[in-house]
């Protein structure tokens, strides 16, 4: 099991702090966590940390990052890429 190390940096309460560099760390965190969720022992623990990275990118999204979720697919009714 790997362990991801990220710098603590104190910041004002709500989004004035550094957004940004919290945005990075949460990049980060969710490559590792992606990285578990390949070597899960079980498929529970897979899908456990899977429920973890859809929170974590929604934490994400509030803070302004744009990648999809699950890139490659489309909502329901879109038209194809």
């Amino acid at each position: 099991m790997t362990s991801v190390q990220i710098p603590v940096q104190t910041a004002p309460p709500g989004l004035g702090g550094l957004p940004d560099l919290q945005r990075e760390r949460l990049v980060a965190l969710r490559a590792g966590l992606l990285s578990e969720q390949a070597v899960a022992v079980s498929p529970a623990v897979g899908r456990a940390l899977e429920m973890a990275d859809a929170y974590l990118f929604l934490a994400l999204g509030y803070l302004g990052h744009t990648d999809e979720l699950f890139p490659g697919e489309s909502a329901p009714g879109a038209p194809p890429p």
